[in-house]
């Protein structure tokens, strides 16, 4: 839900001005609003777990010993991606046998041949290859090193901080609303019906067919709980095609998510100072 100039107290308070194109409340139902904010905001928090750990991983592995296999070079590949060369590995480990094929540079390729054995040098803790040795010469793998990625790591923190907020939000909304079982109701005076069609200009190309229109209802509260205020909601095409500007509504919708249960005209009122 929007609003054009203060929150009311009843419903909850809201910062800075309406916005026609995205509402923090934005009227989806309560159940499926808590699901969408459970899995996002745990998705989110992942990430921030995640890249913390990886973090304080890394520096530890900065200070640390590297755990070094053995291997035999059986051959060299390339990478449309990063335009590097990159040299297949077996790898003896835990007697068993695996394959890697890191990412090296140009001068290394050239200092590898196929059936030389290396040495590979992981990191302790994140278990990443970030160096070859062959013949006591030590060559460093390219966009890696002991600490494992540690930019990327805050990156991912960063990327899980901005998810995290408005599901959690939602959650708790979904949450609340589910406790109640019929909503708030409230009596308002319909000040305007807005369509996405009337303002949307026609695009060609696959956004127009994709794009849903949406439909918001502005109603000015009626009665002694409320303020003289406009306030908006999102409502279903049938109810914006049923409604009429300037007619007097009861409403019942959900007081955190502001989902809309009902509309129905009713008889003209006095409106209450």
């Amino acid at each position: 839900m929007s609003k054009d100039k203060r929150a009311i107290p009843r419903i909850g308070n809201e910062h800075g001005a309406a916005n026609q194109k995205w509402h923090w409340r934005p009227g989806i139902q309560p159940r499926i609003a808590f699901t969408v904010g459970v899995l996002f905001s745990a998705i989110g928090l992942l990430f921030v777990v995640i890249g913390v750990v990886s973090f304080i991983a890394g520096i530890q592995d900065s200070r640390s010993a590297s755990n070094q296999v053995p291997g035999v070079v059986t051959g060299y590949t390339s990478n449309l991606f990063d335009n590097l060369p990159h040299v297949i590995i077996r790898v003896k480990k835990a007697n068993a046998s695996t394959t890697i094929a890191p990412a090296v540079s140009r001068a290394t390729a050239q200092s590898l041949h196929i059936g030389d054995t290396v040495i590979i040098d992981y990191s302790r803790r994140l278990n990443v290859p970030f160096a070859l040795e062959i013949g006591g010469q030590q060559y460093l793998l390219p966009g890696t090193s002991s600490a494992g990625n540690p930019f990327g790591s805050i990156a991912l923190v960063i990327l899980g901080l901005i998810i995290f907020p408005y599901p959690a939000l939602l959650a708790i909304w979904g949450w609340r609303d589910l406790q109640i079982q019929n909503g708030d109701i409230m009596t308002a005076r319909i000040v305007e019906l807005r369509s996405s069609k009337q303002t949307r200009t026609s695009q060609p190309g696959i956004t127009s067919p994709i794009s849903r229109p949406t439909y918001t209802m502005a109603l000015e509260p009626v009665g002694v709980f409320f303020l003289q205020e406009i306030i908006t909601f999102s409502i279903k095409e049938d109810m914006y095609r049923a409604l009429r500007t300037k007619t007097f509504v009861q409403i019942t919708f959900s007081p955190n998510l502001h989902h809309v249960y009902a509309v129905k005209q009713v008889d003209e009122v006095r409106k209450k100072s």
